[in-house]
């Protein structure tokens, strides 16, 4: 395959594939956003508001940058603060996001302890704060971005030493510790429910019933966000890793080794980009109670619509995910 064939398959797939997730992912995120702020005073849900929200401003900036022509040939100074703008907000909303992914499954390994202390740490307060210093502290640790970030020959981005440091940034932050923490805590909270469960008398059929199906629908969510960010973010890393021993191992790539190299990083980049766009979609496949709350969602709105009462989302204690202080 030639490098202008190559050229013409990324444009396209940069063309109509961000603007997809970014319209796809946002819908989805606005109606985890509608379904959670009813629970916004529970910790658990309020990791996940912030998340759907962080998830829509990343989506959103980061595909009208890639979607969107800029011009850094002409260095003024309007085009500096483009390019380093750029990088910052979206390094600040993508690491956010997948801090609020990573508190919130810390969260259920809380609730499901049998430690009195660490259920007692999972409160409103302590995630409103929590929330707050994850924001202040990547606005510092990003902070690096914009000072290092410029322009050279109309290119705006990393070069030198610092594209290598940021290279490992990305592997580092981006990819490899969020999947540690998840993958830690998301067996940790599965050995937790399987504990609880254990305890459960054979006659309380009903508290027995509620358990296995919270156990199940937790597990099945907790495996399949992992299952999805691993399958999202290994191609990338490996691309990164790739893209950084090639620039000591081969200092003279060729010009079609470049743009295969480009190729393959875009188009690992868009599938990573997909992890913002999928929770939503992964919710409503894996977990009946999420289900039945959007279907109920739905059908208040069609109500509202048609001017009849509507029916209050939270059906049952029993029966609503978001009260039985799940991540949906």
């Amino acid at each position: 395959m030639s490098s202008t064939t190559l050229t013409t398959i990324q444009d396209q797939l940069i063309l109509f594939g961000y603007p997809t997730w970014m319209i796809l992912g946002n819908i989805g995120n606005i109606f985890i956003i509608m379904i959670f702020i009813r629970y916004r005073h529970n910790a658990c849900s309020i990791y996940i508001l912030n998340l759907a929200i962080m998830d829509n401003l990343y989506l959103t900036f980061l595909s009208l940058t890639q979607i969107i022509p800029f011009s850094y040939k002409n260095i003024t100074v309007y085009a500096l603060a483009y390019c380093k703008i750029r990088f910052y907000l979206t390094n600040i909303f993508g690491q956010v996001a997948k801090t609020m992914l990573v508190l919130s499954c810390i969260d259920r390994f809380m609730i499901t302890s049998d430690r009195a202390s660490l259920r007692r740490f999972s409160t409103y307060k302590r995630a409103k704060f929590l929330i707050f210093f994850s924001i202040i502290c990547w606005l510092l640790i990003c902070i690096h971005v914009p000072i290092m970030i410029t322009i050279v020959d109309g290119q705006c981005g990393m070069f030198g030493i610092y594209a290598t440091i940021y290279n490992v940034y990305t592997i580092i932050f981006f990819s490899l510790i969020p999947s540690i923490l998840i993958g830690i805590f998301g067996y940790l909270t599965h050995r937790n429910m399987r504990h609880i469960r254990n305890r459960i008398q054979p006659s309380e059929h009903n508290v027995n019933n509620v358990i296995k199906r919270r156990d199940r629908e937790l597990m099945v969510i907790i495996i399949s966000e992992a299952f999805v960010y691993v399958v999202t973010a290994t191609p990338y890393i490996l691309v990164m890793i790739e893209m950084i021993t090639s620039r000591y191992a081969l200092p003279n790539k060729s010009f079609q080794y470049l743009q295969i190299e480009l190729f393959i990083f875009n188009m690992s980049f868009l599938l990573l980009f997909l992890n913002n766009a999928a929770p939503f979609y992964i919710y409503l496949i894996t977990s009946k109670s999420f289900r039945r709350d959007f279907k109920q969602l739905i059908f208040n709105f069609y109500q509202k619509i048609v001017k009849q009462p509507t029916v209050p989302v939270a059906f049952t204690t029993n029966q609503s995910l978001a009260q039985r202080d799940t991540r949906v």
